[in-house]
């Protein structure tokens, strides 16, 4: 059952937009307006815009938009009720009898399955089968109390045990196939998916398990196995052990390759380690990450590997603006082998002497070339003005194009004005990504061609006649005697227009809130995004039949061929079209 529109007007009259936003993002007051860094995507100048008169959010970088409920679903990866839901609580308010809670109860048995096959794990662990599992943790020199800790457990090496105990506790095997514990063969059995693995659950903020991830103690070359992307579980956003690290005393994270290492760091003393899972750092795990601490110390592999994760994750961590250092392992492969080598103490003397990561990355480059050499040095220089043109810190370039100076013995004035050359180049570089990424969506969206600038601008004026409406309902009534959605080249717009006036038609109009519970989340970013486009033009009530003549002069256009295969209404339609605009 759909949820009584007076239920979500005030939903949304008691989560204001700006104080629903700004506790998770950090919001600047201008004019009517609010803007922030986008949290979908990484940027260095913010895009992403609040409308408190619409309560309305839209990013004009990703182009991400949509009302509080939308912006609560895509920050915290849930669907509509469940958003719904999160709000309603923070208001307290209670959901209506009746409300269609069935995806919010797919996830909760997902959950719900995840924490039996824990426990069943777990109790692998300690069986007679778990013995060799035991075995390999106690010669990763692992104590109870860290096994307890992290639920560490056991899959036995049979092909339905966890299946079959999971359908003994009331689970089907859809849910459990959904919750990717088991996978279903071609002839349609149903197994296990982790077989003879050390298993560590995966728990996220909430503490909720929602994924496990399992080492290979058997001849497997994939070494870890992790849990399938489900309705609760996103690799691209999850960190490993990130539930404990956020507590952690220290304010800070350091950042490793695998679970192994984190355990081991924390059995150290080092609460504050995280891994990703299967998975290189994403845009989406540095935004995670800038929520709670500000600076990241980098300990990865000492391998190519790993310096390669290591060049990749201070450009994705410094633009969403964390502060990044480097711990070098020096005498091991990785943390772990080193503090069974030499103990914690070796451990915290690296973090003391972490680089930051404009430090290590000019090290790096200058262990590459001889300065002796003229031609090396040139190809030095290129490389560091690169590297600091990458830094948004106006002091740390100074202080480093100083040391480059010193280094090199080229004037830091120079220097500096290479690099601004270089970032203005990377400035126009990215605009004009940005736009062809953007011209790109909008002519596979709506079959565009650069050379369709008719079209383009029926286009403009669809969009603009929605948001005219949205904003001047009384308007509905005349330009509804002129044009309706069918009479748009974009049917996606037409679609939202068409609902828009059916709304403002029944009485059921209150604004954009009243608009989204009506279309899908793409549907809803897309008059975001319109509403968005106009709030600095202030479109007067004359305009609209300015932009209905242009759409309807768009459709006059017609060529010989698609005469021909027009009917005779289509015929009539476009000749009384063609007289409303004489």
């Amino acid at each position: 059952m759909p949820l009584p529109q007076d239920f979500i007007d005030e939903l949304h009259e008691r989560n204001d937009i700006v104080d629903v936003i700004g506790s998770y993002v950090s919001l600047n007051h201008r004019g009517r307006l609010y803007t922030a860094l986008c949290p979908f995507h990484n940027e260095k100048t913010p895009s992403f815009t609040v409308f408190p008169d619409t309560r309305s959010f839209y990013c004009f970088g990703c182009h991400e938009g949509g009302d509080v409920i939308s912006f609560v679903m895509k920050y915290e990866n849930l669907e509509y009720i469940e958003a719904v839901r999160l709000l309603a609580d923070r208001a307290g308010m209670t959901l209506p009898d009746g409300t269609d809670q069935s995806a919010a109860q797919r996830k909760k048995r997902i959950l719900e399955a995840n924490r039996t096959a824990a426990r069943f794990f777990f109790s692998q662990l300690n069986s007679e089968q778990g013995k060799k599992a035991r075995r390999y943790l106690r010669d990763r020199g692992l104590e109870d109390r860290t096994i307890a800790k992290y639920g560490i457990g056991y899959a036995p090496d049979t092909w339905d045990s966890l299946k079959k105990h999971l359908n003994e506790k009331g689970f089907s095997n859809d849910e459990i196939v959904e919750a990717g514990l088991c996978s279903r063969t071609q002839k349609g059995n149903v197994i296990d998916f982790f077989r003879e693995r050390v298993m560590f659950p995966v728990i996220d903020l909430r503490g909720q398990i929602i994924a496990f991830s399992g080492r290979t103690i058997a001849d497997d070359n994939r070494k870890y196995l992790n849990t399938r992307d489900t309705s609760v579980f996103k690799k691209s956003r999850t960190l490993f052990s990130f539930n404990f690290a956020k507590n952690s005393e220290q304010h800070r994270l350091i950042l490793v390759e695998g679970q192994m290492d984190v355990i081991s760091l924390w059995q150290a003393g080092f609460t504050e380690a995280v891994a990703t899972l299967g998975t290189a750092i994403t845009e989406e795990h540095a935004q995670q990450i800038s929520r709670y601490v500000n600076d990241v110390l980098l300990c990865y592999d000492s391998d190519e590997a790993g310096q390669r994760a290591t060049r990749r994750a201070i450009d994705i961590l410094r633009a969403a603006g964390i502060n990044t250092g480097v711990i070098e392992v020096v005498g091991a492969k990785d943390p772990d082998e080193l503090i069974k080598k030499s103990g914690a103490a070796a451990f915290r003397a690296l973090i003391e002497r972490a680089s930051g990561s404009m430090e290590y990355e000019l090290n790096k480059a200058l262990r590459q070339y001889d300065l002796e050499d003229p031609e090396a040095r040139v190809k030095y220089l290129d490389d560091a003005v690169s590297i600091l043109a990458r830094s948004s810190s106006a002091t740390e370039t100074e202080v480093w194009a100083g040391k480059v100076s010193q280094q090199t013995g080229v004037d830091k004035s120079t220097i500096l004005y290479s690099v601004e050359r270089k970032r203005s180049s990377q400035r126009a570089a990215e605009r004009r990504k940005e736009n062809g990424k953007f011209a790109q969506s909008i002519g596979e969206r709506y079959n565009l061609r650069s050379y369709d600038r008719d079209k383009l601008g029926a286009v403009s004026a669809e969009r603009r006649l929605t948001a005219l409406i949205c904003d001047h309902p009384d308007l509905c009534r005349s330009v509804r005697s002129r044009i309706t959605g069918e009479d748009f080249s974009t049917p996606e717009v037409g679609a939202i227009f068409d609902t828009v006036c059916r709304l403002i038609e029944n009485n059921d109009y209150n604004g954009f809130t009243s608009v989204t519970s009506e279309l899908d989340p793409g549907q809803t970013a897309q008059l975001a995004g319109m509403i968005a486009e106009s709030s600095s033009v202030q479109y007067k009530p004359q305009d609209a039949d300015f932009f209905i003549d242009k759409i309807l002069e768009n459709n006059s256009k017609v060529s010989e061929d698609d005469l021909k295969n027009m009917s005779a209404e289509d015929i009539s339609k476009m000749i009384r079209n063609r007289k409303g605009n004489s």
